[in-house]
């Protein structure tokens, strides 16, 4: 019984010792199948010479450049199961039933060829492993290895090829017939005795260990030495353990380090002795333990192609990841390493782990970390004073011993701890608390509380000149003095030159300064003036730069975090040089919680978002991985579907080919830098030559459009960076926009035939206007000499008109004066008329009157007989009669026109009408009509009437006149 525990023991603390991994853990970034869009389990991983890296996908052959991910299907849509690349960058890719290779075309695009055709015997299933050996391409599927070379293929048959692969210049495969060969000669020749491996051995891969030694790994049965021509089993205890997880391949990692992918226990890393070193598994941060293939790229970067998703280990990079919890990974807050015991403060409680008794880098320590007892809850500070271990914890102060941490204090939560004396032992302790600053009292090994001083949350504090001085991040700065009996006294700081901010305001000592950083700038303190005055000598180191944390170390580099970036300013002598590290970009802890223990060179510990970042920073800085920057698409932006640039290498010849039309003069330009793990961290610039003015300034854009170039030639210019001091060399893409077809050679040929038809014709319509003109001269001269007679002969015609004229006007003379002559005879003609009848009338009414007398009535006969004489005399219608004939004559037949166009005017109106167009007083027409005055004037109203004059329009007489103009 006593045997069987004690072999229950061992087994256990064995199986702890395996499971003990590094603290440390490389960075792993997950990429799932969401991110790269194409099928779940990836079987084969490569790079090109570029340093783009290819995975042998389910939907096809994935690429990834580090910005972009593109998957090229093999025909029927078939799973790649296996891919390598030659030299030339020649892509060959094995899936089910089918294998051949990628090559770009002339666009640069990758495009498919298949070398199915060249077999004649289709007896083969999936194509498992690609080798390239010089000019011979190898393709292994379980019944039959084909080899490529010159163009044929010879194919080898067996019942099951297990393996293929090569090593010390060899390429061995095993199988069931003959077990390991290796090819020589264009046949497979045994490599060892048949039997050399155990029954049931499944060879899985073959490395290099140097020395003439390969190792050989099989799924379950263990790994093997091959030197020369015998086979040895290579076993310890850690190897037993991990071929129970079926073990599917190895890779050689830098510094005699042995990457295993298994079924089952995710990446075990192994030192050629057969140690376990690491194991990443689910609980490390890969996706899943089933891990298909190992590569390690040009960087030293492990890629797992797994059976759910692509990971990127960044293996050799000098910064890992520390996660204290075994499961979750909360904020880090405080770090603390004493006596080879590292304590971790997060937001769950304190934990710790032993480290081993070196100098070297402590990420590499296998050990496990414990959560200190009595420590649940959140941990803001671990600090040692006086050679003890305090904790400041939400819930109090306390003393760490013996993995226990002992209450001293829970009257508030703590932020820190510092000794009040700069000396090895401190008999008095200051604390920054929730509500300002305890002092305590330390003898006989022993903290006891001397005092508290309350004013205020004092999370910063710094000692200078025998004063504590205390801020809040916004509420400002508190000293806190001694008085006469050491009694702290609390004043508060007359920010008078407005060097505080609203926020972000924190103390620091820095190169025996105290340093005030707000959001107005960095100051120092000035004892000759005694207060904070900006600071000359910062100011020289940072410029302009926000600093929201800073942390001197033993060379006197000042390590600092802004704008969530990790930054170190390093001194060399009096000069200072700032290294940012891009790796802890916006992953650190922030918002006043920044925390960096730098404990040497070697081992610095950062608080993260998740945990902690362990950087070897001695490593960082010699670990400067050169950029490669990439343009990987070039389109058509208007129009997706009009490739100019697949992202492959082109010619020179080809690439002077690149010449586009002015339809597609708006482009779209993808560029990567070939830096896996820090796509987050890389910034780019642009310029296209022939149109920008200069270099685009630095942005994490990966895309840049240009619309509506002009026609003309381009060179469209990218480079990158991960850091101010590693910047990547350009790369170029030359192209021309041709001009529209209106602004063409043979356009302008055709401008300038037309141009000299346009003057041929220019030329022959100006010899034709001369010919005309000349004929138009003679012809003028002839009008003229004919305008000249013509002109004599109108003079001659004008004077004889003249004279006509003259004739005319003088008989128009003399027939006005006729007519006045006339009007004036009938007026008087008239007149007399008038006379005459007045005259007749008086002799009438006189002889009328006589007669009636007595003494005349005998003569009454006689007399009846005169006044019949002169009732005769006074009867004027023959008179009237002639007076309108002539009338007519002078007035151009008024009479006439009047009674046509009024035809329904009487003779009386007609008589009126002609006495006022003679314009004749109403007394002379009352007469010469025998009516009285008022007969006239209604004669007149009536005429008014019958001609349609209103009384409103022109007078009657001026009408009458209108009649004949």
């Amino acid at each position: 019984m006593r045997s069987i525990s004690l072999l229950i023991v061992v087994l256990y603390f064995g199986s702890i010792a395996y499971a003990q991994n590094t603290i440390g853990i490389p960075n792993i970034t997950n990429f799932f199948k969401q991110n790269y869009k194409a099928g779940r389990q990836n079987w084969d991983i490569a790079q090109d010479s570029r340093g783009i890296m290819y995975f042998a996908n389910n939907n096809g052959l994935l690429t990834f450049d580090g910005s972009f991910w593109r998957t090229y299907p093999i025909p029927n849509a078939t799973i790649v199961r296996s891919l390598a690349i030659d030299k030339n960058n020649r892509i060959y890719v094995g899936g089910q039933q089918e294998f051949g290779y990628f090559y770009p075309n002339d666009h640069g695009e990758l495009v498919y060829t298949s070398l199915k055709q060249l077999i004649k015997d289709s007896d083969y299933a999936d194509v498992w492993t690609i080798q390239i050996v010089q000019d011979h391409i190898f393709f292994h599927a379980h019944r039959k290895i084909f080899d490529y070379y010159n163009g044929t293929i010879k194919a080898f048959n067996s019942t099951f090829w297990s393996f293929l692969g090569y090593a010390n210049n060899e390429v061995l495969a095993y199988n069931a017939e003959n077990g390991l060969v290796y090819y020589k000669n264009g046949q497979w020749v045994p490599r060892v005795k048949k039997g050399s491996f155990p029954n049931g051995t499944l060879l899985k891969s073959v490395i290099d260990l140097g020395n003439d030694s390969l190792l050989l790994t099989s799924v379950s049965k263990g790994l093997f030495i091959l030197k020369g021509n015998v086979v040895t089993n290579f076993e310890t205890p850690d190897i037993k353990e991990m071929a129970a997880k079926n073990i599917f391949g190895a890779r050689l990692l830098p510094h005699s380090t042995i990457a295993f992918n298994t079924n089952l226990g995710g990446c075990i890393l192994m030192n050629k002795n057969g140690k376990f070193i690491q194991q990443l598994t689910k609980n490390e941060g890969i996706q899943t333990n089933n891990v298909q293939n190992l590569f390690l790229d040009k960087d030293q970067n492990l890629w797992l192609a797994l059976d759910n998703g692509i990971d990127l280990v960044s293996y050799n990079n000098a910064i890992k990841n520390i996660f204290p919890e075994p499961t979750d990974r909360n904020s880090g807050y405080t770090s603390l390493v004493h006596n080879n015991t590292l304590y971790l403060g997060v937001a769950t409680g304190l934990y710790k782990t032993e480290l081993p008794l070196n100098d070297g880098d402590i990420s590499y320590a296998k050990s496990a970390f414990s959560l200190v007892e009595n420590t649940k809850g959140q941990v803001w500070n671990i600090s040692e004073v006086n050679g003890e271990v305090l904790m400041g914890h939400s819930l109090g102060a306390y003393i760490i011993k013996d993995n226990k941490a002992i209450l001293l204090d829970n009257k508030n939560g703590f932020w820190g701890f510092l000794p009040l004396h700069d000396s090895l032992f401190s008999s008095v302790m200051i604390a920054g608390t929730y509500n300002g600053i305890n002092f305590f009292n330390y003898a006989n090994n022993r903290f006891s509380t001397l005092f508290e001083s309350r004013f205020e949350s004092a999370r910063f504090i710094v000692k200078h000149k025998n004063l504590i001085w205390a801020i809040h991040p916004y509420k400002g700065v508190y000293i806190v003095s001694f008085d006469g009996k050491n009694a702290p006294v609390v004043t508060n700081y007359n920010d008078k030159n407005k060097f505080l901010s609203q926020n972000h305001n924190h103390l620091y000592s820095i190169a025996g300064r105290m340093v005030l950083a707000s959001d107005n700038g960095i100051f120092e303190f000035d004892d000759a003036i005694n207060d904070f005055k900006p600071s000359a000598f910062l100011k020289k180191v940072f410029g302009d730069i926000q600093i929201e944390y800073m942390k001197e170390d033993k060379a006197g580099n000042i390590w600092f975090c802004s704008h969530k970036r990790v930054g170190v300013a390093e001194r060399t002598g009096e000069n200072y040089r700032l290294v940012y590290i891009p790796e802890l970009d916006d992953k650190i802890t922030v918002n006043g919680f920044e925390n960096i223990n730098i404990i040497d060179s070697n081992n610095v510990l950062i608080a993260a978002e998740k945990g902690f970042f362990h950087v070897n920073y001695a490593r960082y800085k010699k670990s400067k991985y050169p950029l490669t920057t990439l343009i990987r698409n070039v389109q058509v932006s208007s129009r997706k579907e009009d490739l100019i640039f697949g992202g492959y290498a082109l010619s020179a010849a080809n690439e002077a080919k690149q010449a586009i039309e002015y339809a597609a003069n708006s482009l779209h330009f993808e560029c990567s830098a070939i830096i896996y793990g820090q796509q987050y961290n890389t910034a780019y610039s642009f310029y296209l030559k022939g149109f920008d003015r200069g270099w685009s300034d630095w942005s994490q854009k990966t895309e840049k459009y240009y619309t509506n170039l002009p026609p003309g030639k381009y060179v469209f210019q990218v480079k990158s960076r991960t850091n101010v001091d590693n910047e990547s060399p350009m790369a170029s893409f030359s192209f021309t926009i041709l001009p529209p077809w209106y602004r063409t050679w043979w356009a302008y040929t055709l401008y300038a035939l037309a141009l000299f038809a346009l003057l041929y014709w220019f030329y022959k319509r100006q010899q034709h206007k001369y010919r005309k003109r000349e004929a138009l001269k003679l012809a003028q001269q002839k009008q003229r000499y004919a305008e000249q007679q013509k002109q004599l002969q109108m003079q001659h015609e004008l004077q004889m008109g003249k004279r006509e004229k003259e004739i005319i006007e003088l008989k128009n003379e003399k027939l006005q004066a006729d007519i006045e002559n006339k009007n004036s005879q009938l007026a008087s003609a008239a007149m007399n008329l008038v006379r005459k009848m007045e005259i007749f009338s008086k002799i009438k009414d006189d002889l009328s009157a006589f007669k009636n007398n007595e003494e005349t009535k005998a003569a009454s006969r006689e007399f009846q007989k005169i006044i019949r004489l002169i009732d005769s005399e006074l009867d004027v219608t023959q008179e009237w009669e002639q007076f309108t004939e002539h009338f007519d004559q002078v007035h151009s037949n008024f009479l006439k026109k009047l009674k046509e166009q009024w035809p329904d005017l009487t003779a009386t109106e007609l008589k009126m009408a002609a006495y006022l167009r003679l314009n004749l007083t109403s007394k002379e027409i009352a007469h010469l009509m025998s009516i009285s005055i008022r007969g006239v004037e209604t004669g007149r109203y009536r005429l008014r009437k019958k001609l349609g004059l209103t009384s409103n329009e022109a007078s009657l007489y001026d009408f009458l006149i209108s009649i004949t103009g």
